[in-house]
């Protein structure tokens, strides 16, 4: 029997969410890995979970207190 992951699932709000982050002159570029199209950018490390709950939460139209669990993975 197998456990294999659902691949047509859509992604939710409230599903964690990874994030790609990349410095990019003075500013983080940001890229929410499992939805297409959401890309941010912080100007301070301390702002991107901040801004990033704030990008997913648009894309998806939903308040930013839905938003699930971020992992931040910086790139280099």
């Amino acid at each position: 029997m197998s456990l294999a992951p659902d691949t047509d699932a859509q992604p939710s709000v409230s599903d964690t969410h990874h994030l790609t982050v990349v410095r990019s002159g003075k500013w983080w570029a940001i890229k929410a890995d499992n939805l297409p199209g959401c890309h941010t950018q912080a100007r301070r490390r301390a702002k991107i979970e901040v801004t990033a709950r704030d990008a997913i939460a648009l894309w998806f139209d939903a308040d930013k207190a839905e938003v699930g669990p971020l992992v931040v993975n910086f790139a280099e």
